[in-house]
């Protein structure tokens, strides 16, 4: 039935502005689950005409009478039409379920498509599975849900490939979230957001929802949420309107920002049939009002407040609520007044009927996310590296390649060259390089002579490397691209048969280091780098910065776009007879190689500040779990210093991803293990790069300064000692303890100790154990002429998985 409603009705309520009237027509249509309501005839028409009374406006959000539409719209050729005009008009009125306003009662938006069934069991079970997957949710079984005591899931999406995620997912509830701001749109906030933006994006994330899943997921399709955008609800007639609009643009629920004081407007939109959710605790659109994005609902009084809200709320009509931003124990007692309806949480604790999180702070998109919420993906550095691999390969002209491009025929190509002589047409052909035999990094590391080894020596980097897995098994890690495990949790040894040379000077951004002296320093730089959505890899150091140092600030720009190191000579790491008061300090040096390698911020706190009551400070890390092993037992305070100033420093930088090198197995190790224990691994992966050699082998330390020209001639024996060892066939670690301690003594050392331990909690393992997975490292006290210098050292022997 078509009807016509221009002038015909008296006009109470000016829905739109006179420019904008055009003539509107209204049909009855029929929608899944049998239910009839009055929509308009055309997507393009206004969502309601544009003068009309308040009577007239309910009519679009009620369910209109089967019978009643039954006889409007097919009247008595309904009675005898035959069973060909039927299935005829049955199939029509599937094709004209492109906007499902059903759903929300639990009907179903998928159209039937006229031809002979599948028949048999496994055709049966696939078109039970299809119906599941095509059901709705609907707030009848959004209710039955939660009466079962199952948690809900909800997840903000904003265009079609995220609410078809989201979909495959089996969310039960998915938010067109005025956050569209933020994420998609680049505003600071998301008072910026118009209705057009939200109509759009709901449009799209309808599609989304609707789009066709694997029949292998059963889930019902989700409950589809439009946020009103700022300004959209200001008064009555505003409300009805744009929420009349997200209904129509696929909606089936809209979101309001407020406490008790939009009870009215909730019961306004409830009584036309639209149902709402509310949205309580911070309201990011008048966030200003509240102080800022921060906690609310801190005190006893503002806790009773945001209470009172959520019952008053519920009485009005609400359907959900959204909680956000209150401590757990409010989230907990504003569920429990209202324990009829699901309350939905974001920063409010688990004790709620669901959870709700931005997609973009779930995948990373803009870096660290919030602290109530948790990056379930690194999306924002995978698409990093996707881009930059483009961007390379393209001015390489490895893209396209041979399997991208497609050719003409040869007889067409011959008559094309004729047609045009003057351009030559034949195209060289891109066959791929031959590829290198396999070889293990290890055997390659082991067996290269310490001259290869110096391949190195010009800043070059490994092309791979082993990350730590949990059971104490090395899984081998390409060079580029990120690492498929959270952080290496141990260390890595890799080859230098191929590798990447350091970005050169010339090549280095031209930007300012920026020096920061102090802790309140630091914090700006890093709230600006948050602001920036910038990733920040962190190295800690003493400084004297080597070579080595150097490789370790180009693996931390790999990982991240602000490069920060730290230069802090920790005083709490050595012992009353160490060489605290005569380590190199050469700061100006070190800011000179830092600035020409392209690090964005280093730190320099004093002692004081880092220490308030004295080193080594009145609360202490003790790894108590490495104490009498190797390093450990010749220096027992090491690591309780180390462990200390690196939580501290992981406090102060929050950096994403933490630099180390492996020459300092053991500490490697530790930090590992302390990420892990103080559930700081899901906010902070820790990278371990491969240890910097000079040309003859000897690994780069700030204490090679320390070698006289006797000492620097000997000091090379060690690697070699370590490498022949561990490459010598059947060897077992008993063996390798012997022969390396042996050859090292032979040259004047003092051998501290030879370990072969465990990777994982750096026990040692017995002498007929075999070589694999294990940590071979090695302390050595070089003397001449009253100086003495002491040289640590290791290699790692992997296994297989």
């Amino acid at each position: 039935l078509l009807i016509t409603a221009s002038c015909l009705l008296r006009p109470v309520i000016q829905l739109l502005p006179p420019w904008r009237m055009t003539c509107f027509t209204a049909a009855i249509r029929r929608f899944p689950g049998g239910v009839f309501a009055k929509t308009p005839k055309s997507q393009v028409m206004t969502a309601i005409p544009a003068n009309t009374t308040l009577t007239n406006v309910q009519t679009y959000f009620s369910p209109w009478p089967k019978h009643r539409s039954e006889f409007i719209m097919y009247g008595l050729r309904r009675q005898l039409a035959t069973s060909i005009e039927q299935e005829r008009v049955m199939h029509q009125e599937h094709s004209d379920m492109g906007t499902n306003f059903g759903s929300l009662y639990g009907g179903s938006g998928t159209a039937s498509v006229p031809g002979k069934a599948a028949e048999g069991p496994a055709a049966e079970e696939a078109q039970k599975a299809a119906a599941a997957a095509g059901r709705a949710l609907g707030l009848a079984g959004l209710q039955k849900r939660i009466q079962q005591g199952k948690k809900v899931a909800m997840v903000t999406a904003y265009d079609f490939p995220s609410a078809r995620l989201a979909r495959q997912a089996g969310v039960e509830m998915v938010l067109v979230g005025d956050s569209l701001g933020n994420c998609r749109l680049g505003l600071l906030d998301t008072v910026g957001v118009t209705m057009e933006d939200m109509l759009r994006a709901t449009s799209a994330v309808r599609k989304g929802v609707e789009a066709q899943v694997s029949t292998s997921k059963t889930s019902p399709k989700p409950i589809v949420i439009g946020d009103m955008p700022f300004g959209s609800y200001l008064m009555p007639e505003d409300a009805l309107r744009n929420a009349a609009a997200l209904r129509l643009a696929g909606a089936e629920m809209v979101k309001l920002e407020g406490g008790r004081h939009l009870a009215p407007m909730v019961r306004l939109l409830t009584n036309a049939g639209i149902a709402v959710m509310s949205h309580i605790g911070l309201e990011p659109q008048k966030a200003l009002l509240q102080g800022g994005l921060r906690l609310q609902g801190t005190t006893a009084k503002s806790a009773a407040e945001i209470v009172e809200d959520a019952k008053e709320l519920i009485n009005a009509g609400a359907v959900a609520l959204v909680v956000e931003c209150v401590p757990e124990e409010v989230g907990l007692a504003v569920q429990a007044s209202v324990p009829e309806v699901p309350v939905i949480g974001i920063g409010a604790g688990g004790q709620v009927a669901g959870q709700v999180l931005v997609c973009d702070d779930m995948l990373g998109m803009h870096g660290r996310p919030p602290s109530f919420a948790k990056m379930f993906a690194d999306v924002g550095k995978a698409s990093a590296l996707a881009y930059d691999a483009y961007v390379k390969e393209v001015r390489s002209g490895d893209f396209p390649g041979e399997q991208h491009s497609r050719r003409m025929r040869p007889e067409e190509l011959e008559k094309l060259q004729a047609l045009l002589p003057e351009v030559l047409l034949k195209i060289p052909s891109k066959l791929p390089e031959p590829t290198p035999p396999k070889v293990s990094t290890l055997a390659c590391a082991a067996n290269r002579s310490p001259g290869e080894s110096g391949k190195r020596s010009g800043g070059a980097s490994a092309p791979g490397g082993f990350e730590l897995l949990p059971g104490g098994h090395f899984l081998p890690l390409p060079r580029s691209g990120p690492s498929p495990a959270r952080f290496a949790r141990g260390i890595s040894q890799v080859s230098a048969c191929s590798g990447k040379q350091h970005i050169p000077v010339a090549e280095v951004e031209d930007r300012q280091l920026k020096r920061l002296n102090s802790i309140q320093e630091l914090r700006a730089w890093r709230e600006m780098q948050n602001m920036r959505s910038r990733r920040v890899a962190f190295v800690p150091t003493m400084g004297n910065l080597h070579e080595g140092h150097l490789e370790l600030v180009d693996e931390a720009k790999r990982q991240a776009e602000e490069v920060l190191v730290s230069i802090f000579v920790n005083p709490s790491q050595f012992a009353a007879n160490e060489d605290l008061a005569t380590y190199p300090r050469t700061l100006e040096e070190d800011m000179d190689k830092l600035r020409a390698r392209g690090a964005s911020a280093v730190f320099t706190p004093q002692p004081a500040e880092m220490y308030p009551s004295g080193s080594p400070g009145s609360t202490l890390v003790v790894p108590t779990w490495v104490e009498g092993k190797s390093e450990a037992a010749s220096r027992p305070h090491f690591f309780t210093g180390v462990a200390t100033v690196c939580l501290k420093l992981f406090n102060l930088c929050q950096p994403d991803v933490a630099i180390f090198g492996q020459k300092d197995a053991m500490q490697c190790v530790v930090i590992s293990r302390m990420l892990e224990d103080l559930m700081l691994d899901g906010r902070i992966s820790m990278h371990v790069a491969p240890t910097s050699r000079e040309a003859d082998g000897l690994a780069r330390s700030s204490r090679n300064s320390y070698l006289t020209v006797g000492m620097r001639q000997k000091a090379p024996a060690i690697y070699r000692a370590l490498s022949g060892a561990t490459k010598a066939p059947s060897a077992t670690a008993g063996e390798v303890r012997s022969n390396v301690r042996q050859v090292l003594e032979a040259e004047g050392m003092e051998v501290s100790y030879v370990s072969v331990s465990d990777t994982r909690d750096m026990n040692e393992k017995a002498d007929d154990a075999e070589l694999t997975n294990s940590v071979v490292s090695i302390a050595c006290l070089l003397e001449e002429d009253g100086k003495q210098c002491r040289l640590i050292d290791n290699v790692v022997v992997p296994g297989s998985m």
